[in-house]
Order: C-alpha cells, then sequence, then structure tokens
C-alpha cells in the first residue's frame, strides 16, 4: 500500500454523502479524486492523517447544521385542545348557616371617652403620679388652687353654722315666748269685746256701770269701739298664725333671706369648684396628658390645655365603617364582627347600632358593635387601635358558601360582563345567588343537587375561623 491509502481508507469510512448536502458532497467527492490520484503514481504529495481527522470534523459539523436547518423548515405542530373542565361538584362547599360578608378596617373603642381640658390658667395640683391608671368614679385625680378653695368652703361652712344656730334660737326661745305674748294679748282683748258687746246692747245697766266706775259715757260707749277692739282682735289672731307657721319676718328676723343668700354663694363656690376640682364621672381608665416628673404635684397650665382622657372600659366597643352601600340594607341583627387576637383567639362582637357620621367631605355609615362582658378585658388591650375584623351575616336559609375566585378560574367568559347572575346561570344551570359578600358567593343550589346536612352545628360553621 502506498502513502496515500490510508487518508483513503479514512475518507471512506467518513464519506456520509447521502445525507449531506449538495455543496458538502461535492467537496468530499473531489477530495476523494485528489487522494485516488496519488495512489496512481502522481508527484502530488499525499495528505497525511492530520488533515484526515479535521475533514471528518468538519463534515460531522456540516451534518448537524443541515439537520437543524431541516427540523426548522419542517410544519409546527398544531396545538392540543383546551381540556373539558371536570364536573361541578357540591361535596367541596357544604351547606353552612353564616357566612363571611367582608374583612373591613375597624376600630376598638371604649363605651364613652373623654377629653379633659383645663377651663382656667393656675397651678393644678396632680394626686396620681402613674401616668395611666384605673380609678373609681368620684376620685378627685387633680385641682386647681386647692389652698383658697378650703378657706372659702370653711368660711360657707360658718355662715351656714351660724344661720342655723339663729334658727334653732328662733324655734326655740324667740318664737315660744312671742306666742305666749299674743295669746295673752288675745285672752284680754276677747274679754274687753265681751263687755263692750254687753254694755252695748243694755242701755240701763251700761249706765249703771258707767257711773258706779266713773267714767263718763263718752269715754267708752262712744260709736265705733266695739268695731276697733274687734279688729284688734283679729289682727293678733292672725299674727297668731303666721307665727306657727315659723315665719320669722313677724318678729323682724329675716332668716330666710340669709338662708338665699347662703344658697347664692354656694352655687357659685360650687361652680368654681367644678371647674377648679376634677373628678371622675364614671370608674375607668386615666391616661394624663402631662409630661409628670419625679416628686412633682403642681403643674402650671393654660386655659384650653388638654389634661387627661377618661375611658370608660367597662364595655367595649367595636366601629366598623361599610365600605359597600348595598350591605346597609341587610338586617343588623344578623350581623357579627370577629377580630383576632395575637395569640390567636377570636373575639365576637354583637351588632349594637348604626350611625351616620360627617367627615370632611363625605358622610359614612358606621355600625358599632359590643363585646360580651366576659370579653371585655381580653378587648380592653386593644382600646385605640386600628385592625382589621371579619364581618359575618347570619343567612336568610342554609346555602354553599363558594370564592368567587373559584367559579371565574372554572369559566372566566361567563363572567366577563361582571354579573353574577347572569355567569351562574351559565355554569351552574338552576342555582341561585342568595347573598354576595367581598370575597364569596352564597349560592342556593339545585334541589336535586342538594344534600341534607347531617353534621348540625359544626357544619354550619364550617367556614368560621
Amino acid at each position: 500500500m502506498n502513502a496515500g491509502q490510508p487518508s483513503l481508507q479514512i475518507y471512506e469510512r467518513a464519506r456520509p454523502d447521502a445525507a449531506l448536502p449538495g455543496r458538502a458532497r461535492h467537496s468530499v467527492r473531489a477530495e476523494l479524486r485528489v487522494r485516488t490520484s496519488g495512489r496512481q503514481g502522481s508527484a502530488r504529495p499525499a495528505i497525511g492523517p492530520v488533515f484526515g481527522r479535521d475533514l471528518y470534523r468538519a463534515c460531522a459539523l456540516t451534518l448537524c447544521l443541515a439537520l437543524t436547518l431541516l427540523a426548522g423548515c419542517s410544519q409546527k405542530p398544531s396545538p392540543p385542545n383546551a381540556a373539558t373542565p371536570a364536573a361541578w361538584s357540591w361535596d367541596a362547599y357544604p351547606v353552612v348557616e353564616k357566612m363571611r360578608l367582608a374583612t373591613l378596617p375597624c376600630q376598638v373603642l371604649p363605651k364613652t371617652s373623654l377629653t379633659i381640658h383645663a377651663p382656667i390658667s393656675g397651678q393644678l395640683r396632680l394626686y396620681t403620679d402613674q401616668p395611666e391608671t384605673n380609678l373609681p368614679a368620684g376620685f378627685i385625680w387633680a385641682e386647681f388652687e386647692p389652698k383658697a378653695l378650703r378657706l372659702e368652703a370653711d368660711e360657707l361652712a360658718e355662715v351656714r353654722k351660724r344661720i342655723e344656730e339663729r334658727e334653732r334660737l328662733f324655734m326655740e326661745i324667740d318664737l315660744p315666748k312671742e306666742k305666749i305674748k299674743l295669746n295673752r294679748d288675745i285672752s284680754d282683748l276677747k274679754r274687753q269685746v265681751v263687755l263692750l258687746e254687753l254694755l252695748a246692747t243694755n242701755r240701763d245697766l251700761a249706765h249703771v256701770a258707767l257711773n258706779a266706775a266713773g267714767i263718763s259715757k263718752e269715754g267708752l260707749l262712744k260709736h265705733g269701739t266695739l268695731d276697733q277692739a274687734r279688729e284688734e282682735l283679729a289682727l293678733l289672731e292672725q299674727n297668731l298664725g303666721w307665727l306657727s307657721a315659723t315665719n320669722a319676718a313677724v318678729l323682724g328676723v329675716d332668716l330666710q333671706g340669709a338662708r338665699m343668700e347662703l344658697e347664692r354663694r354656694q352655687l357659685d363656690f360650687d361652680h368654681r369648684q367644678a371647674q377648679a376640682q376634677f373628678k371622675l364621672p364614671f370608674s375607668g381608665q386615666l391616661i394624663l396628658s402631662l409630661q409628670l416628673a419625679q416628686g412633682v404635684t403642681d403643674y402650671p397650665v393654660s386655659a384650653g390645655q388638654e389634661l387627661a382622657v377618661v375611658r370608660d372600659l367597662g364595655s367595649i366597643l367595636l366601629r366598623v365603617p361599610l365600605e359597600e352601600v348595598a350591605w346597609a340594607a341587610l338586617p343588623p341583627d344578623r350581623l357579627t364582627a370577629t377580630i383576632t387576637m395575637p395569640d390567636g383567639t377570636h373575639l365576637e362582637a354583637a351588632f349594637t347600632q348604626k350611625k351616620l357620621e360627617h367627615s370632611v367631605m363625605r358622610e359614612a355609615i358606621c355600625y358599632y358593635f359590643q363585646f360580651p362582658p366576659e370579653e371585655t378585658a381580653a378587648a380592653s388591650h386593644l382600646v385605640g387601635t386600628d385592625l382589621a375584623c371579619d364581618l359575618w351575616i347570619g343567612l336568610a336559609q342554609p346555602a354553599c358558601v363558594v370564592p368567587k375566585l373559584a367559579l371565574v378560574l372554572r369559566e372566566p367568559v361567563a363572567f366577563q360582563n361582571r354579573n353574577w347572575n347572569e355567569g351562574l346561570s351559565k355554569i351552574l344551570p338552576g342555582a341561585q345567588l342568595l347573598l354576595e359578600g367581598q370575597t364569596e358567593l352564597a349560592i342556593l343550589p339545585p334541589v336535586h343537587q342538594l344534600k341534607p346536612n347531617t353534621s348540625g352545628h359544626e357544619t354550619a360553621r364550617a367556614h368560621l375561623p
């Protein structure tokens, strides 16, 4: 074998003429002709094994490129048909009696909250050194100028004591004494009236008595003497009647005027003391707004300055603004609100009242829910916070609660018009929409597909937290 024969064998083994494109196949055949001419004693130099390996690599790369081009020009496969959704099953949505209407922002509030401001300017003395504490009703926690108020209170007490002493002396001494005197005068005057009446009716006896007594007729029996005696007797009896009614003005003692003046001064003092003295109107929590310093009891304050906030923690309310106006038409007695505590427990509050509240630019309908007494202590720790609550409603009749997302994902085209009744009639024929919530729908399944509820209250609360 000559020098060109091994190279020829390599080319013959690596020659895939049928699989190469036209230009590549022509190059390989040309090279074969060149190598074969060397076997006949040509004077051209022989191609060595190194060049054969390079040519083999070139052929392999060319073959790969050709296959790639052929694959790119092939017909694209048609996409498979969309899978038909499985039949709807109501077993995944048990029949319940309550549903979550929405998750809404809410505020935890005390039943009563008072912000106290300073009515006047002055030195305020505090009787508590805790910035936040629980105190009973009527506790005096601060007051203005306590020494001046105490002096005025002592003065009024002294005046009242003197008036009471004068009344006691009048009732025990002056009044009985005056009554005795009047009774004596009345008795004497009655005897005189009787005598004058006797003399006026018997003229002969009157002349004998007057002559015996040495009294002239004109001195005693002149016209009008009997009438004057009777008038004087009536006045004395009237005076005695007034004294019996304890009318001190008859004796010139104005106890009633002194008492009225004292009451006027007392009312004025009570008004100023109410402004200067701060009492808790109910048992609750006192939160001071002043910056306290250790060992300091007197603080200068100005009129209108905020002093403290008093909260009645006897009952805790949950304020929930309604975002959807249509929900205001729902029966409020079937609504409850639930909040989640940090430890995972749930507190449920019942509906108590509805208010139309005015803000800066709009009006809002707010529902208020009250926690039961056994949950008041736990809910009081959240007073003043803003959080989210779940608004639940008792359904008019048992129904299945289905998420809106599950219906939309099943057949999005049916809900393009954003009409849930229309969409349900398309994908769930025979089903009826009972109530629309924020993220869920209460649906009445067709009668032939509705299974009886055998799990009692547990099934009814399947969607409760």
